[in-house]
């Protein structure tokens, strides 16, 4: 590689750390919170209890899906490309807020009208109708903190975006609910807190969008321009809608055919599993702009290496948070009760299908941001499809794991699919033989995790025994030898930080 590469590929790799570090710590927090909030939960409210709630929050998940219209999305790909032009910027963040505004507001009505209906349809739960009404409100809301979130991360400046995302709208939610559970409230109570705590986010997000851009939302200047936006956005809204029905259209079905109780199990099971996924979620916070902007510039040799590191280190990263899962598995959900453990095969299935997820790495992104955005919406609703009619026959064959089997495997065959269209359209692959050390590494990690097994047990199984696995990876990787690029960007970290500590 030539020296003028090379330095381009580290200040790629440099600014898309910058935004994975930052993301770690605010997401370390959140999950954190996070954690808290659904201990709460289950522990208060019991699986049953627990799963209305669960239920009910993925149903706005569903609604949440069309309330921007892909606008999300819309400001990664075209705010760093309108970086030299304030007038397209504005108006895009325009569009971008009057679409979310307005969209939030007829989703969130029309879910408040059908909360009886759906109710009746599906788990039959009284509780369940004030749960939807007040998750009607907080859609709106939350739809609007997103879209100041990804405003930050599109203009890569992920620290603001984490401190809205994940920190203070978080916190405040958990210690609102908290609140209403130690003063005897159940899940009423508990879900007119969130809703409190979704209007100060709302007030939050305001707060640093006024204080910390310089932006002006603005109609487009023509129709040309809208329709460059939506013909980017829409076809996202319509991917997004399908990768519902590959990722979480699981829960829905468990409370169709099953019961509040299981959907409770296997919610938190699944949400254990997301863990798995913090790397790539976290290199992804800034990968999009860099990408938009590499090809953008026609920089594709480039581009092609951030793929490939940005992929290692996902891969690396998550293997060791996915042996501990599947290890500790029945110790982790223990945590949120005993009625909780029944989800053991449920979590083991779905961190291998995150594994299969984060060797993809941000295999989705390059698409997108190599205009392949069709592309992605067939991939999501060819999938989509085909994870409703696995989880109807495995769910009604094999119950909860049956559901863990469909959505599992639909999950790691998408990924599958990515990687190879990557390669076909693109001409680019993520994977060196540098590959082979963490693979490894990781292998003797677990061995070391397995072999805790028999001197611990409990809680200090989880944190000794991980805490002993990582040590593991962590010396084999050195044995091996780091790769170049990671040398130079650790040392690049480092002299940073000590010129900080300079001045």
């Amino acid at each position: 590689m030539e020296e003028s590469e090379r330095g381009s590929d580290e200040g790629s790799l440099r600014s898309i750390t910058r935004g994975a570090s930052v993301f770690v710590v605010g997401k370390g927090l959140y999950d954190v919170v996070e954690f808290a909030l659904t201990l709460l939960l289950t522990r208060w409210l019991g699986a049953s209890r627990y799963g209305i709630y669960a239920f009910g929050r993925t149903i706005v998940e569903v609604c949440a899906i069309f309330t921007n219209l892909g606008s999300d999305k819309a400001l990664m790909r075209y705010l760093p490309e309108y970086a030299d032009d304030p007038n397209r910027r504005d108006a895009t963040v325009g569009m971008a807020y009057a679409t979310s505004l307005v969209g939030g507001g007829i989703v969130g009505a029309a879910l408040f009208l059908s909360a009886p209906a759906v109710t009746a349809l599906t788990l039959d739960e009284p509780l369940l109708t004030p749960v939807l009404r007040v998750f009607a409100g907080v859609l709106v809301l939350e739809t609007m903190i997103r879209i100041v979130s990804y405003t930050f991360r599109a203009l890569e400046r992920p620290e603001y975006d984490v401190l809205l995302s994940k920190v203070a709208y978080p916190t405040i939610r958990l210690a609102g609910v908290a609140a209403a559970l130690v003063l005897g409230y159940s899940l009423l109570g508990a879900m007119a807190a969130i809703g409190l705590s979704a209007i100060a986010g709302t007030l939050i997000a305001a707060s640093l969008f006024l204080a910390r851009t310089d932006l002006e939302p603005a109609p487009p200047a023509s129709t040309g321009a809208a329709a460059e936006y939506y013909g980017f956005s829409i076809p996202l809204t319509v991917k997004d809608a399908g990768s519902f029905l590959y990722n979480r259209v699981d829960v829905l079905m468990v409370g169709f055919f099953l019961s509040a109780t299981a959907v409770g199990v296997y919610n938190v099971a699944v949400l254990v599993a997301t863990l798995i996924a913090l790397p790539l979620q976290a290199f992804n916070q800034l990968f999009p702009p860099v990408a938009a902007s590499l090809q953008s510039r026609g920089e594709r040799d480039e581009l092609e290496a951030v793929f490939t590191t940005v992929t290692r280190w996902t891969f690396t990263c998550s293997l060791v948070l996915a042996t501990g899962a599947v290890v500790y598995a029945p110790e982790i959900l223990g945590l949120f009760g005993p009625e909780f453990v029944a989800g053991t095969t449920v979590l083991s299935l779905f961190v291998l299908a995150q594994l299969v997820n984060n060797a993809a790495g941000p295999s989705g992104f390059v698409l997108m941001m190599t205009d392949h955005q069709y592309l992605l919406v067939v991939n999501q609703w060819t999938f989509g499809v085909a994870n409703v009619v696995l989880n109807y026959v495995f769910i009604l064959r094999y119950g909860l794991v049956g559901a863990a089997m469909a959505t599992a495997a639909v999950l790691a065959a998408l990924n599958v699919v990515r990687v190879l269209e990557v390669r076909y359209l693109e001409g680019m692959t993520p994977y060196a033989r540098s590959f082979t050390k963490p693979i490894v590494a990781g292998t003797a990690g677990a061995a070391v995790m397995l072999l805790s097994r028999e001197l611990l047990s409990g809680l200090p199984l989880v944190f000794v025994g991980g805490a002993t696995g990582v040590l593991a990876v962590a010396l084999v990787l050195l044995v091996l030898g780091i790769e170049d690029e990671d040398r130079e960007l650790f040392a690049a970290a480092l002299e940073r930080a000590m010129s900080r500590d300079d001045t």
